[in-house]
């Protein structure tokens, strides 16, 4: 685990506030862009699973530290997208958070950074780098999408959320989006255990939901989808139990 910004006060409040999770883990400090890059470059790609790093750094500021890491793991033919590290942005300009999604963001933390924030941050965090150990030893789940005569099969983790239109499905993921017949229903059939439906017209992967409201589910791609009033009761059941279950 790795904390990057270029003012001290900074990274000694974030190393406390993980110290309050009760982690058990090794905190390494970087004061710039450029110190962790040397460090990323010589020996650190495999010893980093979690970074925190501020966007508006002085010299090599954090955007332009992430995309020249984006750029070393795409050399190396490296994923791109659920890898480690995760990458969460710490900034005191939200406006620049639709760009972090440009190199693979995984979450981001406004300051003053609030307590409760973080640690629901770096709970979803914990669990994402679980699950990812977890699918090294397994064969990744894929579902089969059908385009007239095309097909293609999309692995189930890629998928953001499904949103039924116009007697068509439209596939939302990682890497943009794919158009396919069939019915919403038929997926939520094949999906099963981490998708719900929360709406006649949307099927969201809770892997992928940052935060909900009574009338909205906000998705880690910045989207925002309609949920239905007597869905919600059920949607925040299942999505308590999801992020509830060990290893998630």
């Amino acid at each position: 685990m790795a904390v990057c910004d270029d003012e001290e006060n900074i990274r000694f409040l974030i190393k406390k506030l993980i110290g309050m999770q009760d982690a058990d883990c090794r905190i390494m400090e970087f004061s710039s862009g450029g110190e962790l890059l040397r460090f990323w470059e010589q020996e650190g790609r495999e010893q980093i699973d979690i970074l925190f790093l501020d966007i508006s750094m002085e010299g090599i500021n954090g955007m332009e530290t992430a995309g020249q890491i984006r750029k070393w793991k795409e050399e190396r033919d490296e994923t791109l997208w659920g890898s480690l590290p995760l990458l969460i942005f710490i900034t005191g300009y939200p406006e620049y958070m639709p760009k972090a999604f440009s190199v693979n963001a995984f979450q981001y933390l406004v300051k003053p950074v609030n307590e409760t924030e973080f640690a629901e941050v770096f709970t979803q965090a914990v669990r994402e780098c679980r699950h990812l150990e977890m699918k090294k030893n397994t064969e990744p789940k894929t579902v089969l999408l059908r385009d007239g005569n095309a097909t293609r099969n999309v692995p189930v983790d890629e998928i953001y959320y499904i949103e039924s239109s116009n007697r068509k499905i439209i596939v939302f993921m990682r890497d943009g989006k794919t158009e396919c017949y069939g019915k919403i229903s038929e997926f939520e059939d094949q999906l099963g255990e981490g998708f719900f439906r929360i709406h006649k017209g949307y099927l969201v992967n809770m892997r992928y939901v940052e935060r909900y409201s009574r009338t909205e589910v906000r998705m880690k791609d910045g989207s925002s989808l309609l949920i239905s009033k007597y869905k919600y009761q059920d949607f925040v059941k299942a999505y308590l139990e999801y992020i509830s279950e060990d290893g998630r």
